[in-house]
């Protein structure tokens, strides 16, 4: 196995190189037009879809009491450091401690999906985070305490991707988290009437939806459409009609229901419904229409035991507790690898780049 690479023997021109190769992936995306939608149902569900070109990754149980140093592109910028409070499940296609979205065991749901107007703040006093989905499920409860975050670290610019990102709850509170000129936009309580978000700020998601009937205007929805802001309308219009009762396993395919009617066809990759109030994840993916599903009160979240993980792809359906396996180095860096060199525009990335970020797990260790 390769010795890991530190941030120190990359140079500030790989490191920006780096930078460059991540503001690809998003240039890619929207030429493919891939996104996501996320939303929060009345009963404690929350559902995602991922959108994108590939559908490889890894499931990952992350430990509390872990020591972390975020991982920094910028080697001016001031890396914050922390100690997991929570243990969390995330979904990872660019490697570990690198989460697309998840839940941590307290119910706390972080979701990334893109947004082209974002811009991440300018440097700072605050200490900074690249990873700030992995940041806020190992410290994070509440939506609230998510907010809040924002006066002690902030997400870093060297990192630009243009996401916002959608969080939940397990008291039922919901959040949109927008970076919009370098500062922090959150649409929450009054301000978020519609539980849910796209790929359009939430603000112009909003005015869209008043012009559509039944929230206010006379335009007819768009079923079908692959348009972030008609995903929106139709998303919202199944919330609105939704009515909860005491079945779960209903509820719960209402909501795989709710994101079939918003999959963007072959670009949908992976479903994902999060039960907030059961801490359990059930997923369904492009290549298996039959539901996954992790349940929380059965994992060890403490950092005596190893960081277990499963393929997203796995053949193995219905519960998968039983088949996590610990976790392994020469399998996340062959992830990273593999997931960069079949990313258009960033196939020709460095091997000592690549290496940075597939080691830095390596960098973390029980506190």
């Amino acid at each position: 196995m390769a010795m890991p690479v530190t941030s120190e023997q990359v140079s500030a021109r790989q490191r920006l190189m780096v930078l460059t190769a991540f503001i690809a992936i998003v240039l890619s995306c929207i030429a493919n037009t891939c996104a996501c939608t996320a939303f929060l149902q009345e009963d404690l569900l929350a559902g995602k879809n991922y959108d994108w070109h590939l559908d490889q990754g890894l499931l990952i149980v992350n430990k509390s009491g872990i020591a972390k140093r975020a991982l920094m592109l910028d080697p001016a910028e001031n890396a914050a450091e922390w100690v997991s409070q929570y243990g969390s499940v995330t979904f990872n296609q660019y490697g570990r401690e690198m989460p697309n979205g998840g839940m941590n065991e307290v119910g706390l749901v972080v979701e990334t999906l893109m947004l082209a107007a974002a811009r991440n703040p300018a440097p700072d006093r605050r200490p900074a985070v690249t990873a700030w989905v992995q940041y806020q499920l190992d410290n994070s409860r509440t939506v609230d305490e998510v907010i809040a975050t924002d006066k002690a670290v902030r997400i870093s610019p060297s990192m630009p991707m243009p996401l916002h990102f959608f969080v939940s709850d397990a008291q039922g509170s919901a959040a949109v988290v927008e970076f919009i000129d370098g500062r922090l936009i959150c649409h929450a309580g009054n301000e978020l009437p519609h539980k849910l978000i796209t790929n359009n700020t939430c603000a112009e998601s909003l005015g869209f939806l008043g012009q559509h009937e039944g929230f206010g205007g006379t335009r007819p929805m768009r079923k079908g459409s692959h348009d972030s802001l008609d995903r929106f309308v139709v998303a919202a219009d199944r919330l609105k009609d939704y009515r909860p009762d005491d079945s779960r396993p209903k509820a719960i395919r209402y909501a795989f229901e709710t994101l079939a009617a918003v999959r963007q066809g072959d670009a949908t990759k992976w479903s994902i419904v999060y039960d907030l109030r059961n801490l359990e994840i059930h997923y369904r993916t492009q290549r298996c229409a039959e539901v996954r599903t992790v349940r929380f009160k059965d994992l060890d979240f403490t950092p005596k035991t190893p960081v277990r993980t499963i393929s997203i792809n796995t053949t193995h359906v219905g519960l998968l507790n039983p088949h996590l396996a610990d976790y392994d180095g020469d399998v996340n860096r062959w992830l990273v690898f593999y997931t960069v060199r079949q990313t258009p525009m960033i196939a020709q990335l460095p091997d000592a780049l690549i290496e940075m970020l597939a080691a830095y797990p390596e960098t973390t260790s029980p506190h």
